[in-house]
């Protein structure tokens, strides 16, 4: 990852004339460049890791400000998210719901970062913060582990009307009680027509048995 502050790096040689694009690039690189030896994949033309964990996935995305400056400023804001692969198949399936993200949290010390000068030492540090974080607070190894966590700590954080849908997919017994708790972020709409889908899957599961 420290291959990226090479003699003849932007990351190295960046001055008043650097386009702040070109940093921001540059940056992100090495920091997909270092979560790919951890088993995410890094895309570049929307800069990004991912890694996966049976049905869920971390996102963690990469986005620039549109105030950034040559020679002062060259912002990067960090998103992590979880989302679930079913998901995304499930609401086209069903026609229901947004999408596959069903936590998006925003509490942390790292999420925005001015990166205009920063030395690997910086680099370094800031890895350590979002490594941490993701040991902490993204842990999805266990899905159901992770799936059982946000439910007992009703985070705010959780993405409501994504959530109850995927409680709806997986059967989930706890749906009617979130949905409850939840009267903000779950329409009358959404409730009516996931009510009408469980009901559907319990029919069609009493048939089979």
């Amino acid at each position: 990852m420290t291959t990226f502050w090479t003699e003849n790096s932007i990351l190295t040689n960046q001055n008043e004339t650097t386009p702040p694009g070109e940093i921001f690039d540059e940056f992100c690189q090495a920091i997909g460049y270092y979560y790919q030896q951890k088993g995410y994949k890094y895309t570049r033309s929307r800069p990004k890791v991912k890694i996966e964990s049976r049905d869920l996935f971390v996102e963690i995305n990469f986005w620039s400000s549109r105030s950034n400056m040559a020679g002062s400023s060259v912002g990067l804001e960090i998103l992590p998210y979880v989302g679930s692969k079913k998901l995304k198949k499930w609401i086209k399936t069903n026609k229901t719901g947004r999408n596959e993200y069903i936590y998006g949290p925003t509490k942390y010390d790292f999420r925005f970062q001015n990166i205009y000068g920063a030395t690997v030492d910086f680099f370094l540090d800031l890895i350590l913060k979002i490594d941490k974080y993701i040991a902490e607070q993204l842990d999805i190894a266990d899905n159901k582990k992770f799936i059982d966590k946000l439910l007992t700590e009703n985070s705010n954080e959780i993405i409501t009307d994504n959530f109850a849908c995927y409680l709806a997919m997986n059967n989930d017994l706890r749906l009617q009680e979130f949905i409850e708790s939840h009267p903000d972020g779950v329409s009358s709409e959404l409730v009516a027509k996931l009510k009408e889908l469980t009901q559907e899957d319990r029919e069609s599961a009493n048939r089979e048995t």
